[in-house]
């Protein structure tokens, strides 16, 4: 062969080769486009078929893909969401500040973040509480960074969550608190009110009569009543009062940062409003309606107690003493120190300075936790005296500083003293409060 012809043929099986690899290198594309989208479709797939809504994102917040859960729950179109900002999803329902201040703020300092709580109230569905874990995960074949954003939905699950706690703190019955919950609040209001130096107000309500209502409607109908009642107490009152069930008919009312007579002012308009209710039973087959009326005592702290069973007593008391004077009204409680009429066998004599007791017939009239009132025969000169107390039964007796409070005259012209007991000890605090015969019978 010549060489004028090898060179025309060498041209040609050039550009065979050319072709050839050209072919090649079109092939080894194809392949990793092949499996560059398989491996796409295979990461969506994965993204689809997750429970819970996840969003992919490109670095400037797009939404490259979403899981079919996220369609599912938050009610929006693939062709509405792919390749649109996440704000502006929705009509910009995801323009939530919470968010933003996750997205823009806390994910570029750190590679994540897990379990923030974020809650939004979307307008096609409604308040939602979510979930948010985010995940910044950095491509080097394109040299780009994409975010995994899951969203839990616990919105079911905080509304157990509150159910249960709810059902803890609450008497399931009437809605009100139970008698725990009540008392810790009162623990509370105490603390507040000694803090800020501020009243507040108990008030113990009781159903008259209630449990002819329950033997002539059944119990069914009786705890019918007991919610309706319930319901009227509480649509009565503030939004910071509060009322607990203290036990059977019987209701305590928390009214916070008042006094006794702007207690007493509630409670009136309280049964106004029973007044004008018509409580009906559909187990009351008797009568379709019941008519209700109750009795109540008002006690206030500081004024009227120094810790939570002075002032549950004292309210109880003036509850008791409305019950007493006939029923259907309230008794609010005046007295600085709630006093307690004398058990049986109890006397006191006044010691002098010689260490002997004094001579004058003596009578307690009452006694509180830190004083007392007693009628003499004879004038008591001193304004400060020792005096003995004998608990009944008891031989010996034990020794208490009395200082003159107030002097007067009794109906039968006896001398009435009333006095105080400074720094009284623990011990003899405790055997004078057995001195006192509670109001209760």
């Amino acid at each position: 062969m010549t060489d004028k012809k090898k060179n025309k043929e060498f041209p040609a099986a050039a550009g065979i080769m050319v072709i050839e690899q050209l072919h090649q290198e079109i092939e080894l594309r194809k392949k990793a486009e092949q499996v560059a989208q398989d491996a796409r479709n295979y990461a969506e797939s994965i993204v689809d078929t997750v429970r819970e809504p996840l969003l992919v994102l490109d670095a400037d917040l797009k939404v490259i893909s979403a899981s079919r859960s996220f369609y599912q729950i938050f009610k929006v179109k693939r062709e509405e969401t792919e390749r649109r900002h996440i704000y502006d999803l929705g009509n910009r329902q995801w323009a939530i500040p919470k968010l933003r201040e996750l997205l823009e703020d806390i994910l570029p300092k750190t590679t994540s973040f897990d379990n923030l709580e974020v809650e939004h109230d979307f307008p096609d569905i409604g308040k939602r509480i979510m979930l948010l874990n985010a995940r910044k995960i950095y491509r080097e074949a394109s040299h780009t960074q994409n975010i995994l954003l899951a969203i839990e939905d616990i919105t079911e699950r905080k509304e157990l969550e509150e159910r249960l706690k709810s059902r803890a703190s609450h008497d399931e019955l009437t809605g009100c608190l139970n008698f725990r919950s009540t008392m810790e609040l009162l623990k509370k209001e105490i603390a507040r009110s000694r803090r800020h130096q501020k009243q507040f107000s108990v008030i113990m309500i009781d159903i008259d009569d209630f449990k002819s209502t329950n033997d002539k409607y059944g119990h069914q109908a009786g705890n019918d009543v007991l919610a309706a009642f319930a319901a009227v107490i509480t649509n009565g009152l503030r939004r910071i009062d509060s009322v607990g069930r203290y036990g059977g008919e019987e209701f305590i009312v928390i009214i916070p940062e008042a006094d006794g007579q702007q207690a007493l002012e509630a409670l009136e308009r309280i049964r106004n409003s029973l007044e004008q209710t018509r409580i009906a039973s559909p187990h009351a087959d008797k009568a379709k309606e019941v008519t209700l009326k109750y009795s109540a005592g008002i006690a206030a702290f500081p004024y009227n107690a120094k810790d939570l069973k002075e002032l549950i007593w004292a309210a109880d008391n003036a509850l008791l003493q409305a019950k007493r004077e006939g029923k259907n009204r309230t008794v609010l409680e005046r007295r600085r120190m709630i006093r307690l009429s004398p058990k049986p066998g109890t006397r006191i004599e006044i010691v002098d300075s010689s260490g002997k007791e004094h001579g004058g017939a003596l009578q307690i009239a009452d006694i509180s936790k830190e004083g007392m009132s007693f009628l003499s025969t004879q004038d008591i000169v001193d304004e400060e005296f020792l005096c003995h107390v004998y608990r009944p039964k008891d031989k010996s007796p034990f020794e208490l500083t009395c200082k003159v409070k107030h002097k007067g005259k009794s109906k039968n012209e006896l001398n009435r003293v009333g006095v105080y007991l400074p720094d009284i000890p623990e011990k003899s605090k405790k055997k004078l409060s057995q001195c006192a015969a509670a109001f209760r019978v």
